[in-house]
């Protein structure tokens, strides 16, 4: 994951937080005693924050150092959101969400939902949290979490949560292998079936809004535009490799996706309607199954980090297929 100044971070399973400079300067920062679960850019664009196993939520900062913002004792912290329009951070524990607030203190807290919550996202605005657990997404909205919240109902274990770039339609990945969603406003329900396996990694085009996602042997792609994706094809692009779509990443200002395959691989992929898709095949150093993608703010790197502990930086000033 990327900062606004270009430093990116790279959580690791020791517990600690590698920090790479674009001259492939590396600094580590012992966040966690124990693996880092999740890590987030932080509200200021700086620094991030990281979940780990040993139930800290911590801030790692731009100087090295770290700072806990939240001990949960004998739990793992191991969703959790931040929003920088909102600068507003969500974390989630076991079935109970807190709001920290730019200063690290807490806001409010919402317990008592359905199960273990398994996703959290702000909207564009931040001023709804979806909070996705079985049986669909409880949304509150910020300024009250705690209070009465919506119920977005659907029958199943939602595991992770999206919202589309102007916050008309929230969409979850589901462990039984598809997607649901809803348009918000009139509760309308949206689904897509048909992956091979889960479609952890999701992002989305701007403009015009796709949304991408893993969990097929190419990449997926849903167009949110006009009357939206129900009853239509999917995009499509990558197609041929025969490898598993593991990680999605979208690029910050081109219609353009990168895609990380279980064998370790690469592709940059256009991803637009009504046009022939082209793509181009990386192979970064090291082996394993992608893990992470990022994109740098100005998307001239790409970051591609794998399951046996390999990191690529691979500079693309020009990455168009």
């Amino acid at each position: 994951m990327f900062a606004d100044s270009g430093l990116l971070a790279v959580s690791v399973g020791d517990g600690t937080i590698q920090l790479v400079t674009p001259d492939g300067t590396t600094q580590s920062v012992q966040a966690h005693n124990g693996a880092v679960l999740c890590l987030s850019l932080d509200v200021d664009g700086l620094g991030f924050v990281s979940g780990g196993d040993d139930g800290r939520m911590v801030r790692c900062a731009l100087d090295d150092t770290s700072t806990v913002l939240l001990h949960a004792p004998g739990r793992q912290i191991d969703v959790l959101a931040v929003s920088r329009p909102a600068k507003m951070r969500a974390v989630a524990i076991g079935r109970e969400v807190r709001l920290l607030d730019v200063g690290g203190a807490v806001r409010s807290s919402a317990p008592g939902h359905p199960s273990s919550v398994s996703g959290l996202a702000f909207n564009p605005k931040g001023k709804r949290l979806a909070v996705a657990h079985y049986g669909g997404v409880t949304l509150w909205w910020t300024a009250t979490l705690g209070q009465t919240p919506s119920r977005l109902a659907w029958r199943g274990s939602h595991i992770a949560a999206s919202w589309s770039p102007d916050g008309t339609y929230l969409m979850t990945a589901m462990q039984e292998c598809e997607l649901h969603g809803w348009r918000v406003a009139e509760g309308e329900d949206i689904f897509m079936r048909g992956y091979t396996s889960k479609a952890r990694s999701m992002a989305w085009i701007a403009k015009p809004p796709i949304l991408v996602t893993s969990g097929a042997d190419c990449v997926i792609g849903w167009s949110f535009a006009g009357s939206g994706p129900q009853g239509k094809p999917p995009l499509e692009a990558g197609q041929g490799i025969g490898q598993l779509v593991t990680q999605v990443a979208t690029h910050p200002t081109r219609p353009l996706v990168a895609a990380g395959f279980e064998d370790g691989g690469v592709a940059i992929c256009e991803l637009m309607p009504n046009r022939e898709n082209r793509s181009v095949r990386l192979r970064p150093a090291g082996g394993g199954r992608v893990s992470a993608l990022a994109w740098s703010r100005d998307g001239t790197w790409l970051a591609v980090g794998t399951d046996t502990g390999a990191l690529s930086l691979l500079e693309l000033s020009d990455p168009a297929p």
